[in-house]
């Protein structure tokens, strides 16, 4: 499912042909050196991962609109590969310019970094297919084990359910982390885990490689969104939005979330 270089191609030309108002946006602070380096956790289909053990560089669809937003200012891209828990750090000591990777925008997060939202998605629970694990309310997990991908969003959620359930003198759900959601998905494939937490992203990807073997059981209500993190610096968040936006309008944002077969309508870049 790697982005063609006929797409690639076409993304270039898209970028050269910006409209007179898109050609005057104001480029980031870091593109004055010609580089645009991600910080990247690549265990997280179809948002980045390695699809073949031993390659150099991730695929995804996070990777594909690092590269995009790269051909736009007109510079090339960079990935640094860390844990999930390594990179807000790595953005901080300033490893890299961004951290693009399936990360979600949060009030904990966004008040040490800025962040531009460009893609809404939902939390879920899953489980196996043929489980008859049933849950209409996540207090249903209780006494249940339920593997989650440490340093993420899930872990305060299922916390926060725990704080419930223990003042209800109820059994707490069982939290065991992994660092990476590939392990998460394992445990919930060889039953060591009841369920597993993550968003419909993954699982809409994780259907196509193991068909027919997960199924969602709950969706937590609303909907969450994924955020291209920057360190607070002058006008650095306004250029990428404003770069976000021009994707959005010469259909470059569109071609790379149709080629992950995720919809186009959970794009919110430049609304």
């Amino acid at each position: 499912m790697r982005i063609s270089s006929i797409a690639l191609a076409a993304f270039a030309a898209a970028a050269a042909a910006v409209t007179p108002a898109a050609a005057g946006d104001a480029k980031p602070s870091f593109a004055d050196k010609g580089e645009f380096v991600v910080c990247t956790d690549a265990t997280f289909p179809p948002m980045e991962f390695f699809e073949v053990a031993g390659d150099e560089k991730p695929a995804g669809y996070d990777i594909d609109l690092a590269e995009a937003l790269s051909l736009h200012w007109g510079i090339k891209s960079r990935f640094v590969v860390s844990d999930f828990t390594g990179l807000l750090p790595g953005l901080e000591s300033q490893r890299c310019d961004a951290v693009i990777s399936g990360i979600l925008v949060t009030p904990e997060r966004t008040k040490t970094y800025d962040a531009t939202p460009y893609l809404s998605t939902s939390l879920v629970v899953f489980t196996l297919a043929k489980s008859d694990l049933a849950v209409s309310d996540p207090a249903d997990l209780s006494g249940k084990v339920v593997a989650v991908q440490a340093g993420t969003h899930y872990v305060e959620e299922l916390e926060k359910i725990n704080e419930k359930l223990k003042s209800e003198g109820k059994a707490e759900i069982s939290i065991q982390t992994y660092p990476k959601q590939t392990d998460v998905i394992q445990q919930v494939l060889v039953g060591r885990a009841a369920a597993a937490v993550s968003q419909d992203t993954e699982l809409a990807y994780r259907d196509l490689q193991y068909p027919g073997q997960l199924k969602t059981v709950y969706a937590f209500p609303g909907q969450d969104t994924f955020g291209v993190y920057l360190r607070r610096n002058g006008d650095d968040k306004t250029a990428v939005a404003d770069a976000l936006s021009a994707l959005v309008q010469d259909g470059t944002l569109k071609s790379i979330t149709e080629n992950w077969r995720l919809s186009p309508e959970a794009i919110t870049a430049g609304k």
